[in-house]
């Protein structure tokens, strides 16, 4: 498989996990990737956008942990 083919296999699963997410920042395909705003339907998720370095561009989802809901639940941050 090439390395395209490897990251799209990561990116297609949408709700990534935090080693996914290391793997996919140390890509050398990958040209740049940023925190967004929540996304309603994954609330419980960070977003990051990718931006490839063809100029294509995607978004994944890391679950965020148990702990950061919470405080966002009480209203502790």
């Amino acid at each position: 498989m090439s390395n395209y083919d490897n990251l799209m296999k990561i990116v297609d699963k949408e709700v990534i996990s935090v080693k996914e997410l290391h793997k996919i920042t140390n890509d050398e395909l990958v040209a740049a990737i940023k925190e967004t705003e929540p996304h309603p339907r994954h609330n419980n998720c960070f977003r990051y956008q990718l931006k490839l370095t063809n100029g294509e561009i995607y978004f994944v989802f890391v679950k965020k942990p148990w702990y950061t809901i919470l405080a966002e639940l009480t209203g502790k941050k």
